[in-house]
């Protein structure tokens, strides 16, 4: 210890008389290891921390699937107890339902907020294993018909709306003008689903809602038995859907089940572009590594009349080892200390990226620091490196004292230079990859952005409003005046072009939908039935959303006032269901699966919006006049939508002082949202390319200008001779180009291969994409060039009579 004690001083001693050589490498590994620990940072918080459940790693979420439904969807209510009855893979099931509605009104303090609400099943605490702050969670008792209405509140809610009052537990509540009474609030981040507020007895769910097979209400979780795995959960729950298809073949027919680990079901989206990222920053290590390598093979060739001279006086390979690991060790702490330092400073952005980029608890978000894991990551990184990077100078053949004097020594290094060629044709293959999977993202990412949504975002406000029961109804008379002149002053006033309300905010994902059938169509098997999504529209949402009318006629105020039942359909309903005949005057019949259906007329088309996302096609849309308890109002200006904000409020109280807006934000903001992880995930992967660009033309640039300079008696020699400066020139790029192809080579082979890895992160552009391929090759062709190009002119211009004279 005391030896290597010493090596490190001597190391220390060495570096700090050569602060070019110590300065490129600290910087290299400091950016290789900087970014490597940000990115790890932020998967080891999603997608590798403890989730705040009691074994979390057991629990499992469960929704029903459907052909002509992408993703999971809720359950029903009865198939959610069918499951309970029938299923043999859980300890328990539980279920809640943030929908019908999604928000309810509280009243704290005189002032009134539109909070998150969330119904729970009596045992679904239990299940997560959930403790509270304070207080007590919702049990068996608290979910019954006739039991007392109780609420739990989340962390934040109890901060933001009670100002953190330890007395909260047993105060009294106005949720949607009834009262309920405070029984206890969750831990910090411990609340499920994260954009729950409230949480209240499943109970609550109407009975209507507690006895259909139609409406799809609940999310359900279970919690794996031991010994069991998903495998055999699924194939269970898939023979107990199969059972309930046969039972009840016109509600259940095609519908199956999904079972996803609960991790998942919180990010989502966000864990194949996350492994990307760790993956592509990975390829950058690499590169930095084998810079690092080059540079330290190099020191090594240039002490080779030390380590010489050392061996002639007994020293032995374990002495140079040491000697090599020390100088390796100090480098890479410094590295690795900056890298650290780096990540530190790059992590607020990353977290305020993630923010927007995945609808993640904020507690998931805040989590992401350089916590203990990272760092022991970043140290175990910095100490393998240190490792290798005293391997590669011992791999040299050992000089003879007398090989090592001859004056004429320097110039052969042919087998050394075939090495650092070798590491750098490896840089060369890893930038490809980077550079290839990068192009592929960006150039996907651009056709996101060229993606025409359908209807105009600008200028166009969005807020969502949701009345409270019993003071209002669905579809009432009071309902729909309360709506009506709301969106009548909201229009008089000014800077407004006009407004309207839809079901839904624009570009969220919906899973609102209908069965239906077409009069005059072929008849489809029992239980089977087309679906199309459905929106409850004003009069005037085609003009404020911009869709254009192809044909027959938009919604009026008549419609409305007078009960009208009658459709407006877009273009895609039309081409699917209705191609080969006139729409206008089309029956349509819902309700099919009860005994009476209801036949309504379609009276128009519309153009198609992409208003589910802009990755998605645009579905087939039924289109109704009307209004219900819950709609997202849109206020078309002609300035800045975000400065009728507060007429919009004022509009609102001006109707119902106790009635709140919320999630106001304007649809530029809204669809700069929804692209948002793709827009990160394009973003860091052109930083990392342009990283790995400039590592694999440092390293050219290095072996070549070393190459030259060992070579300086033989260009002279070769000069003398009569070699011109252009063959000069050719010699030393015909060098470069033979590790640059070889690494071009290899590196489409690599990249092809990680182009069908992140192909699930693509949007309209292939694989195998040539444009991408030949961005890639030709920017590194480019660099290598450039880099190569100086060496070469150094070597060409090479005075052979001073070169000669100083051998």
């Amino acid at each position: 210890m005391r030896t290597f004690y010493r090596d490190i001083r001597y190391a220390t001693r060495n570096l700090r008389r050569s602060p070019a050589f110590t300065t490129t490498v600290v910087l290299t590994l400091a950016l290789g290891v900087g970014a490597t620990a940000a990115i790890f940072s932020c998967v080891y918080a999603l997608l590798l921390q403890s989730l705040p459940f009691a074994d979390a790693g057991r629990i499992v979420a469960l929704s029903e699937t459907h052909p002509q439904i992408t993703g999971g969807i809720e359950a029903t209510y009865p198939d959610y107890e069918d499951w309970k009855a029938q299923q043999h893979s859980f300890t328990q099931l539980a279920a809640y339902s943030a929908l019908n509605p999604e928000t309810v009104s509280l009243v704290a303090d005189g002032h009134a907020q539109q909070v998150h609400r969330v119904l729970a099943s009596g045992n679904f605490f239990s299940l997560l294993g959930i403790a509270p702050l304070i207080g007590r969670v919702i049990g068996e008792q608290d979910d019954k018909p006739e039991g007392d209405h109780v609420a739990l509140l989340s962390a934040s809610a109890w901060d933001r709306y009670f100002g953190r009052d330890p007395s909260i537990v047993g105060r009294s509540v106005n949720l949607n003008g009834t009262a309920f009474t405070i029984i206890g609030v969750l831990p910090v981040g411990a609340g499920y689903p994260s954009e729950g507020e409230v949480w209240l007895p499943l109970s609550l769910l109407d009975q209507e809602t507690r006895v259909s097979r139609v409406w799809h209400s609940v999310r359900v979780l279970g919690r794996l038995r031991p010994g069991i795995g998903l495998p055999e959960a699924r194939a269970d729950m898939q023979a107990v859907s199969a059972r309930l298809a046969v039972a009840y073949p016109a509600t259940n027919r095609n519908f199956g089940v999904l079972l996803k680990p609960l991790r998942e079901e919180l990010v989502g989206t966000l864990r194949p572009a996350m492994l990307s990222l760790l993956g592509a920053v990975f390829l950058v290590l690499l590169i930095a590594c084998a810079n690092v390598a080059s540079l330290l093979m190099v020191r090594a060739t240039a002490q080779r009349r030390e380590i010489a001279i050392r061996q002639a006086l007994g020293a032995g390979r374990t002495q140079f080892f040491s000697q090599f690991l020390a100088q390796a060790v100090v480098l890479c702490l410094l590295g690795g200390a900056l890298g650290i330092a780096l990540a530190a400073a790059v992590l607020p952005l990353l977290r305020m990226a993630l923010a927007h980029a995945a609808s993640l608890d904020p507690s998931m978000i805040q989590s992401i620091n350089l916590n203990i894991p990272v760092l022991l990551f970043a140290l175990c990184t910095c100490m393998m490196t240190a490792i290798l990077f005293s391997i590669f100078p011992l791999l040299n053949r050992s000089p003879r004292l007398t090989e090592a004097l001859r004056a004429g020594e320097r110039g052969s290094t042919g087998g050394r230079s075939r090495k650092r060629g070798a590491l750098v044709a490896g840089e060369i293959a890893i930038a490809v990859v980077v550079l290839f999977l990068s192009t592929l993202v960006v150039r996907s990412f651009q056709k996101l952005l060229a993606v025409d949504p359908g209807f105009r975002t600008d200028h166009l406000l969005s807020a969502e409003i949701t009345l409270p029961e019993p003071k209002y109804g669905d579809e009432s008379p009071v309902t729909n005046h309360f709506y009506e002149q709301l969106l009548e002053n909201i229009a008089r006033s000014p800077g407004v072009s006009s407004a309207a309300t839809t079901t839904i905010v624009p570009l969220r994902p919906s899973q609102v939908m209908t069965r239906f059938l077409v009069e005059g169509a072929p008849p489809t098997a029992p239980g089977i039935f087309p679906a199309a999504q459905i929106r409850y529209v004003s009069p005037g949402f085609f003009h404020t959303f911009g869709l254009a009318l192809q044909s027959g006629r938009i919604f009026e105020q008549k419609d409305i006032e007078k009960g009208t039942q009658s459709f407006v359909v877009n273009a895609a309903f039309v081409r699917r269901y209705l191609a080969g005949r006139n729409p206008l005057g089309a029956n349509i019949l819902i309700g099919v699966l009860s005994p009476h259906p209801e036949k309504i007329p379609v009276i128009g088309v519309v153009s198609d919006a992409h208003d589910l996302g802009i990755e998605s096609d645009a579905q087939p849309e039924i289109y109704l006049p009307g209004f219900g308890l819950h709609a997202a109002l849109l206020v078309r200006t002609f300035a800045d939508p975000a400065s009728v904000e507060s007429i919009v409020k004022n509009a609102v109280n001006a109707l119902d002082p106790n009635q709140p807006i919320y999630h106001v934000q304007t649809v530029d903001a809204l669809m700069s949202n929804s692209i948002a992880r793709q827009r990160m995930t394009a973003m860091l992967l052109g930083i990392f390319s342009v990283v790995a660009l400039a590592l694999a033309a440092i390293g050219i640039y290095g072996v070549l200008s070393y190459s030259v300079a060992q070579r300086s008696r033989e260009i002279g020699v070769r000069m003398a001779v009569g070699a011109t400066r252009a063959r000069i020139l050719r010699l030393i790029l015909s060098q470069a180009a033979q590790f640059t192809g070889i690494g071009l080579v290899a590196g489409v082979g690599l990249a092809l291969v990680g182009a069908r890895v992140i192909r699930g992160l693509l949007f309209d552009t292939g694989t195998t994409d040539p444009v991408s391929a030949c961005i890639a090759i030709g920017l590194l062709v480019l660099a290598a060039a450039v880099a190569a190009t100086i060496p070469a002119i150094r070597a060409a211009s090479v005075n052979p009579n001073e070169t000669l004279r100083s051998e």
